[in-house]
């Protein structure tokens, strides 16, 4: 960090903080944006044609860039999220493309909205094979455990942790009567350790690291596949807002990771397309490092 060595002691570990703080807010719904103007052009022949995959928070960030690259590689991309605006332009930019999407507005905080969601789906195409369970919202605030609100505590987890929870009560059911799917959920590098000032979202992340984990152990032998992956900081307008809020730089951030960048969403995207294909069907209840090594040390 430029000036560092002009901080004092406790000035250099407020900022360590404060990035650490802001770095471990990523994914979710409400990060991102629609970077590639292209993605989503249908393409015969991909890794997932025809198959139908069902996604919670796709209306902008990690959610959205899967959804353009599953229906690039010929999924039928089924999804939702709180901004119906958003959701039309995505839905409308894939299709334009070519490929195969539909958007339902859905508050995966509300159970009656996912099961009609998942429902809806199922309707429409019959099955679900890959569920992709990634709505999230940040920490409303940075500030210590005993200055948080229940409300913040509440929303977040409701949100972050109890979305997964109501999009695998209803997207199980369906996959123990097709024989079987995968699914898999966004969790966080805050699943794995903790960071200052965000317990709502700390908690939230952990909470769905360890669903991930039981619901692997129970339904494995039904051959549904339940896995999660941690994002580290992630180049999406969730990360934008932590760090004007924490008062720290991008540049600053990247110093905490080895590979000294902020990832794309994109390539979290391809993180998640591999962890949904046969071609990691023995990962199952892990929460995949995709951190850029932040995880390592």
């Amino acid at each position: 960090m430029r000036g560092q060595e002009q901080a004092s002691p406790r000035d250099t570990t407020r900022r360590r903080v404060l990035r650490a703080g802001a770095a471990g807010l990523t994914a979710g719904a409400v990060t991102g944006s629609a970077s590639a103007a292209t993605a989503g052009a249908s393409a015969p022949g991909g890794r997932f044609t025809d198959k139908v995959v069902l996604i919670t928070g796709a209306t902008s960030g990690i959610g959205e860039a899967a959804a353009r690259a599953l229906a690039a590689e010929g999924a039928r991309v089924f999804f939702c999220g709180r901004r119906a605006e958003l959701g039309r332009r995505v839905e409308s930019a894939i299709r334009s493309a070519g490929g195969d999407a539909t958007y339902v507005r859905a508050d995966v905080r509300e159970e009656s909205q996912v099961r009609a969601f998942v429902a809806a789906c199922v309707e429409r195409h019959g099955r679900i094979d890959v569920a992709f369970n990634n709505a999230g919202v940040e920490s409303p605030r940075a500030v210590r455990l005993h200055e948080q609100s229940l409300r913040d505590m509440e929303n977040v987890w409701r949100t972050n942790a109890g979305g997964v929870f109501l999009g695998m009560k209803y997207e199980i059911p369906q996959m123990l009567s097709q024989g079987g799917g995968v699914i898999v959920n966004t969790a966080s590098i805050s699943a794995e350790v903790g960071f200052a000032t965000i317990a709502p979202y700390n908690a939230s992340k952990h909470g769905v690291a360890s669903l991930t984990k039981v619901a692997a152990l129970e339904y494995a032998a039904d051959g549904i596949r339940v896995a999660a992956f941690a994002p580290g900081a992630v180049d999406t307008p969730m990360l934008r807002r932590a760090a004007e809020a924490f008062g720290v730089t991008y540049e600053q951030i990247a110093q905490d990771y080895p590979i000294r960048r902020i990832v794309t969403a994109e390539e979290m995207a391809r993180v998640m397309m591999w962890l949904g294909s046969p071609e990691a069907a023995p990962v199952v209840g892990t929460d995949l490092d995709a951190s850029g090594g932040y995880l390592t040390g």
